[in-house]
């Protein structure tokens, strides 16, 4: 798909900014697909999870040739390298182990992937290791980095405005102070099934969105890549920890307010260009209300959530879930 161009709005160095920013986020979305591809491989592997990340990492920077090679290298080995955190971590609560200061520090040594759906994820680790108000502090970071020039990048699904010059233009305009050494993309946040004691427990069911074998043999290869997978906008899953991190601290007021602009955010249609997994987040809405014990608004958002597409959703699971609380 070529770049969109309009006639007379770009010129000079903001044209060629705006194309260099447009490269960069490509080459990040191509850098995500290839790690997803990857991600999958190691999952349906029969060695162990843990062996395999180690032996990609270990030969990820070996096999590259020459300076570009080693920069995707190091790209690859940072995003691994945050895994094999996360998946150690995962185990660790499984065990029912305390995440220590050294887990958290090393953690906290691979936050730099983009502007926040890292940061997204440790965030979760903490709430599900029960560290709360550390949990709320990574939030609040995450809250000082976003600006509204952010632009999400999904490798499943891609918009015309993913190549419109004319928005990466707007971007730079928005943070002159940092110009484009600041990469102001944010990834969905993503979770494997190795990383389900750092996962809230209701993206579980995205792991398992299939209703039928029949719905997982119709979907699409890139479909298939992520169906054992968890993947949520950030910006959405940044309201729902906020929900659930106030609420762990008895911090109603402040619970009632993340709830308020999550919904806000979703009902919001400007906000739609910018989201790649409007069902999931949907779910992610519809769940705050059930836990609010509002289950007819919960049902209303997971039934919108179905409009969205209703195959390979787990808003299926939702829907039946709460059609049989209410038949109770």
């Amino acid at each position: 798909m070529r770049p969109i161009v309009q006639a007379g709005e770009l010129r000079g160095v903001c044209l060629s900014n705006s194309i260099r920013l447009l490269l960069k986020r490509d080459y990040l979305q191509r850098l995500i697909y290839v790690f997803t591809v990857l991600k999958h491989d190691l999952s349906s592997s029969h060695t162990t999870f843990e062996h395999k990340l180690k032996y990609v990492i270990r030969n990820c920077f070996e096999n590259s040739t020459n300076a570009m090679s080693k920069t995707a290298a190091l790209e690859f080995i940072k995003h691994f390298y945050a895994l094999q955190i996360s998946v150690q971590s995962s185990y660790y609560l499984r065990l029912q182990n305390v995440l220590d200061s050294e887990n958290i520090r090393r953690v906290q040594s691979s936050l730099n992937s983009d502007v926040d759906s890292s940061r997204l994820k440790f965030a979760s680790m903490l709430y599900c290791s029960g560290h709360h108000q550390a949990a709320v502090r990574v939030l609040e970071d995450v809250e000082r980095r976003y600006h509204s020039n952010v632009m999400a990048v999904c490798w499943f699904r891609e918009y015309q405005r993913d190549r419109d010059l004319k928005v990466f233009a707007d971007m730079l305009s928005g943070n002159k102070e940092e110009g484009i050494s600041q990469l102001p993309f944010e990834l969905c946040v993503s979770f494997l099934r190795q990383e389900s004691y750092c996962t809230p427990f209701i993206l579980l069911f995205e792991m398992n969105r299939n209703i039928t074998e029949e719905e997982v043999t119709q979907g699409t290869y890139a479909e298939k890549l992520w169906m054992d997978s968890a993947e949520v906008d950030a910006r959405p899953f940044l309201y729902y920890l906020q929900y659930l991190k106030y609420g762990g601290l008895g911090e109603r007021d402040n619970q009632l307010h993340a709830l308020g602009v999550f919904k806000s955010y979703m009902l919001d249609k400007r906000n739609m260009i910018n989201m790649y997994h409007v069902d999931t987040s949907l779910s992610l809405l519809g769940h705050c209300y059930e836990m609010e014990g509002n289950v007819n608004a919960g049902l209303h958002y997971y039934q919108q959530s179905l409009l969205q597409g209703g195959t390979n959703n787990a808003a299926n699971w939702h829907v039946r879930r709460v059609l049989s609380l209410l038949s109770d």
